[in-house]
């Protein structure tokens, strides 16, 4: 369309507003009837109404239900069928010859119609005065403009369901009676609540065919300027067609959706450009689908609006089947807000953090079950998974991040990435504190200590019985008591070296060290007793508290360095060298005894290590 023919419409539709623009300022939601040249096309039907017609069926007028610009709508009873009826005629002294070719207009296209959604004509006859009467079913119900206006009235229409799924099960009848209008060569023209009745049992009729029409060439402005597609304006080149009640399908949903019809009224200039622009504005908290729907309908260029009304009314089929998805993701949106609300503040409390993430998380799922192609559920899980997977990665935890990462529906590299950079420095930190651990346990004391005590009583023991078994075996050679000595103590060192081989998967510092300082301890005193023995010959008596001695520094060197507890053990075999020197003729017993001091101090140290731990 040229810029000249769009202002030369512009222009026309203010020209037909301007006389009387203030009162459609004040009701832009009546209807503008096209003017009819053929004045005596109405008295030319009437005239051959009379010579086929018969009066009406006997009615009883029972009052009157509405009041219009060319008549009157009464409730009647009709007497022969005892049923109510609705009755338009026209008021008598005051119809014009276009007013009875509009109502017989009206009467022989809806009588054509025979459909659910439209309103059956019972008769056609005429009155006492010779004027068309228009016999119809009554419809007890109320306008869906009432029930717009009345959430109280919809509800009680439609119990148990949500305000927009009850108008737009309404919406899905219209379209289907605007599918068989337009099966039959007929457009509306005028689609808006206010032409729509609910019935008190849920029957929906489109009412008020007054200005319908055959699809074609319509140079004058015809419709409701609040919903008309910029055709209805009318021109040299304006056609209309199915596509135009497509049009006015749409405009009621975008009313449906923004609460207010689609063009603004507030003066002939403006709506004339918004008719012609034809561009809605919709709320963000519309659907998407029926936002896309709405938009597409009200495409200014009839060629890109849906192909028919039974397009509209699938695609709004295909919404309603879905509409428990969507009202799922709205509640699992709501709870990604305040998740995400949480986690822009300060110290997030985590156990909220995982309640509401847990809560969005699981509508999502949900409505992606019901309907897996909902695009807002899969873009809010995507958005809340992000948002879990940054939370988890601050938090340090990089393994919950990767396990969901891999519920992203649409993969992110950059934050795989990241995730993989955490893991990374999470398995050297983990590398890092093992090292730690194995290198504090085997610095423990208490790490290998029962083996190592085991292995210190069974030395005790042997330590305990060798004086013993040693007394009599002096008494009869007392000449090689170092001799014997050192046999006892190369003994010793045999048994630490069986140990070392051994003990293997027990090794710690500690135990290297102790094993260490023994074997070096047990094979210096067996090379000691023998060279001293080769060299000096035997010291006898002497023996005993010098290696008593050399016990108490040997107990205390390991006390003092790696073993507290064996202070006991140095104080005794102190004890044992100075009672063995004083008193020679029971030097083996006092280092047997010593040896129990060993035996006793280990037995309440393995005691102590084999005890379970505190809970």
């Amino acid at each position: 369309m040229s810029p000249l023919d769009t202002t030369q419409r512009a222009l026309a539709l203010v020209q037909t507003l301007s006389g009387d623009a203030q009162t459609h300022v004040r009701n832009p939601r009546s209807t503008v009837a096209p003017p009819r040249h053929d004045r005596q096309q109405g008295a030319r039907i009437l005239a051959l109404l009379r010579t086929l017609s018969r009066p009406p069926p006997a009615l009883e007028d029972e009052g009157t239900l509405g009041r219009g610009g060319m008549g009157v709508v009464q409730l009647a009873t009709q007497v022969t069928l005892g049923r109510k009826v609705a009755v338009k005629r026209l008021v008598a002294g005051n119809a014009a010859s276009e007013d009875i070719e509009a109502l017989l207009s009206e009467a022989w296209l809806a009588g054509s119609l025979e459909h659910p959604n439209i309103v059956p004509v019972h008769d056609l006859g005429l009155d006492a005065a010779g004027l068309p009467v228009l016999v119809m079913k009554r419809i007890e119900g109320l306008s869906w403009a009432s029930l717009l206006r009345d959430p109280e009235a919809l509800a009680a229409h439609a119990p148990g369901r949500a305000p927009l799924e009850a108008h737009l099960r309404i919406l899905l009848q219209v379209c289907n009676a605007l599918h068989y209008a337009h099966a039959r060569g007929v457009v509306h023209r005028d689609v808006k609540p206010d032409n729509v009745m609910v019935g008190a049992f849920g029957e929906v009729y489109l009412v008020d065919w007054g200005i319908a029409s055959a699809p074609g060439l319509s140079p004058q402005l015809a419709g409701t300027p609040v919903y008309m597609a910029p055709e209805m304006l009318g021109g040299q080149h304006a056609v209309i067609s199915p596509q135009t009640d497509v049009y006015l399908l749409g405009a009621v949903l975008c009313e449906l959706l923004t609460g207010k019809a689609p063009h603004d009224a507030s003066t002939p200039e403006r709506l004339a450009q918004s008719v012609l622009a034809s561009a809605p504005v919709l709320p963000d908290s519309a659907p998407l689908e029926l936002a896309a729907l709405a938009r597409l309908c009200m495409s200014a260029d009839p060629a890109q609006r849906p192909e028919s009304a039974l397009a509209v009314r699938v695609a709004l089929e295909d919404f309603l089947a879905h509409l428990g998805s969507l009202e799922l993701t709205t509640q699992a949106e709501r709870r990604l807000a305040e998740l995400t609300a949480l986690l822009s503040g300060p110290a997030p409390e985590a156990r909220r953090v995982f309640d509401l993430f847990s809560e969005c998380r699981f509508g999502f799922q949900q409505a992606l079950r019901g309907w897996p192609h909902n695009v807002r559920a899969r873009f809010g899980l995507d958005t809340a998974v992000r948002a879990m997977v940054r939370f988890e990665l601050s938090a340090g935890s990089a393994r919950s991040a990767q396990s969901l990462l891999g519920e992203l529906v649409t993969p992110d590299p950059e934050l795989a990435a990241q995730v993989e950079v955490a893991l990374a420095a999470e398995a050297h930190q983990k590398q890092d504190l093992a090292r730690l651990a194995a290198l504090e346990k085997s610095l423990d004391p208490d790490t290998g200590g029962s083996v190592r005590t085991w292995i210190a009583l069974g030395g005790a023991v042997m330590w305990v019985i060798a004086p013993l078994v040693g007394r009599p075996m002096i008494a009869r050679w007392p000449h090689y008591e170092m001799p014997f000595s050192s046999i006892v103590s190369g003994l010793s060192t045999v048994a630490l070296l069986f140990v070392q081989w051994r003990t293997k998967g027990v090794r710690t510092p500690l135990n290297e060290q102790l094993l260490r300082v023994m074997l070096f301890s047990m094979g210096a005193q067996t090379a000691a007793l023998l060279g001293l023995y080769f060299a000096l010959g035997d010291a006898g008596a002497m023996v005993a508290p010098v290696l008593a001695f050399f016990w108490f520094v040997l107990a205390g060197i390991i006390a003092a360095a790696f073993l507290t507890q064996l202070w006991w053990t140095a104080a005794g075999y102190l004890l044992v060298s100075v009672f063995s020197a004083a008193f020679p003729p029971w030097r083996y017993e006092i280092i047997a005894l010593g040896n129990v001091v060993l035996a006793v101090n280990v037995s309440f140290l393995l005691k102590r290590l084999l005890a379970p731990a505190p809970r």
